[in-house]
């Protein structure tokens, strides 16, 4: 899908963990973080430009303050994912990227993917109820794709622009 982030970007984070998106993102980025966990912000505030302990449900920075948005791993782990698309578009002022797992994935403790097959995620995606949620919360040029290993699909990436 490409690198959604260019040198000089300001990039969120959301679920930022110890803040290793920095391995991976293009030189001159300033990355920034939140997490929910005061140690791994913790850690992440030695990597980033900021990391802040914040729910993804309420982001603590201004509207269209940040270039890119991340939600890796983030939707199935959320009680309500449209909110926190809905926050990563307010923030965003150009793209919201992520990943979510397939429903089928057998990656993690007892795959094919179900919501009880990982003690934290309280749902799972079909690619098509992926895309609604994206078309609902307000994301437009929408683009997913799907990584397979081992001939099983295992997660969805997605990608999404924000209006202007």
């Amino acid at each position: 899908m490409g690198s959604a982030a260019k040198p000089g970007d300001h990039v969120l984070d959301v679920g930022c963990n110890s803040g290793y998106i920095v391995n991976f993102l293009p030189i001159g980025c300033e990355a920034y973080g939140v997490d929910v966990s005061t140690e791994l912000v913790a850690i992440a505030a030695r990597r980033l430009v900021e990391a802040k302990i914040a729910p993804a449900e309420d982001l603590p920075f201004v509207d269209r303050s940040m270039d890119v948005v991340i939600l890796g791993e983030i939707l199935e782990h959320v009680h309500d994912p449209a909110v926190v698309l809905r926050e990563a578009i307010r923030v965003s002022r150009r793209v919201v990227v992520g990943s979510t797992p397939h429903e089928a994935g057998k990656w993690g403790p007892k795959g094919p993917r179900k919501p009880d097959s990982h003690r934290f995620h309280v749902r799972c995606f079909t690619e098509e109820s992926l895309r609604a949620l994206l078309v609902e919360s307000g994301l437009m040029n929408i683009k997913i794709a799907t990584v397979v290993a081992d001939r099983v699909p295992q997660m969805y990436l997605f990608s999404g622009s924000v209006g202007q």
